[in-house]
């Protein structure tokens, strides 16, 4: 079975960031991973310790990993799509600012020793 990860970038309205948070955490992720072959979540917030001016640069201030186990990759995305309709959504989310990308793993996992 093959390793992915949907990279999810995105905002806010503004204003509507407790309302945001509150969705994501209590509501999408969970929802997400209802959907087969999405396997874990985590979010993140852009930091303050940063290389250079890299926090500039990001796409957005928040970001979702989703962790996908599936033989395809489509097949999981397609999976995603066809329960989208289902999902609750929250009009604290700045829909037009989100970007979702998927990678695909070209190498097994390496830990510290």
């Amino acid at each position: 079975m093959a390793t992915h990860r949907l990279v999810v970038f995105t905002q806010p309205k503004p204003g509507q960031e407790a309302e945001y948070n509150r969705w994501y955490d209590e509501v999408h992720l969970g929802d997400v991973l209802k959907v087969e072959g999405f396997v874990a979540a985590q979010r993140f917030e852009v930091a303050t310790a940063q290389i250079g001016d890299a926090a500039e640069a990001a796409p957005a201030r928040y970001l979702a990993i989703y962790e996908i186990e599936a033989e395809t990759l489509e097949a999981a995305l397609a999976q995603l799509s066809a329960g989208s309709d289902s999902m609750e959504m929250s009009d604290a989310l700045d829909v037009g600012q989100a970007q979702a990308i998927a990678f695909t793993a070209i190498g097994e996992r390496q830990l510290s020793s």
